[in-house]
């Protein structure tokens, strides 16, 4: 069974420097670095001079982008974290809803937009602003949270209420209700104000390896979102059925 680990401070900000980058394609100065970490320029560019090293970082006109060796490590393992859905199931969800379509997976005890299609601005802007989301905080977050093992969902659940067990219960009554029901609907959350979804789990080799949300306007998706349940979790019980790469 997994366990949450503690955060190391180093190591947090080497990730941070990392998802700053893959945010600019033209790259991010060494300043623009340290304002986005909040962190002075100094202590940043010892960590940059480090990721360059190692091929981690790559330097263009004082400019720093993602270097070879994040890639090279992704081709070597050979793995996909969603092996079952692609970006043109996404477009035909979007295509036969008329809402965004998402798809999310878990990274510690965040999750992180991995594809989406016809989205809108704003989304497209949080997704640049903030890479990673509290798993709480959005309808696919919270559809992970709920088929994390329990006592590593317990955990992370102490964590984000650590002084409000009314709070925490909440919780968890919500997503006891998601792991019967297979699927969560309504008010997407804090991340995503006014946005109404239906979201639900990604299931392959008997884990849960992601989740997928139809989402839009609260106004013109509310009325509809029992319709679209229906739709999300036939297309995701035929996605299951694909051979694993």
């Amino acid at each position: 069974m997994s366990e949450l680990r503690p955060h190391h401070r180093a190591v947090d900000r080497i990730a941070e420097i990392l998802e700053a980058v893959v945010t600019e394609r033209s790259g991010l100065t060494l300043t623009q670095l340290a304002l986005r970490l909040h962190a002075p320029v100094s202590s940043v560019q010892k960590l940059v001079n480090g990721l360059v090293a190692v091929g981690y970082l790559e330097e263009d006109d004082k400019r720093f982008r993602l270097g070879a060796a994040p890639y090279l490590l992704a081709m070597r393992s050979g793995q996909r974290l969603v092996s079952t859905v692609g970006h043109a199931d996404l477009v035909d969800l979007h295509n036969r809803t008329g809402l965004s379509a998402v798809l999310a997976v878990r990274t510690g005890d965040t999750s992180v937009y991995a594809d989406w299609a016809g989205t809108d601005d704003p989304f497209n802007y949080l997704t640049v602003q903030q890479l990673r989301t509290p798993l709480p905080e959005t309808a696919v977050g919270r559809v992970l949270l709920a088929f994390m093992p329990d006592r590593e969902r317990h955990e992370l659940v102490a964590a984000a209420f650590p002084d409000d067990r009314p709070g925490a219960l909440a919780l968890l009554t919500e997503l006891s209700s998601v792991r019967e029901a297979g699927y969560t609907m309504g008010d997407s959350g804090p991340m995503l104000r006014g946005i109404a979804s239906v979201a639900a789990p990604v299931w392959e080799q008997g884990l849960v390896v992601g989740a997928v949300a139809l989402a839009g306007p609260h106004d013109q998706a509310i009325g509809r979102l029992p319709e679209f349940v229906e739709l999300l979790l036939d297309a995701l019980h035929k996605f299951s059925r694909r051979r694993v790469n």
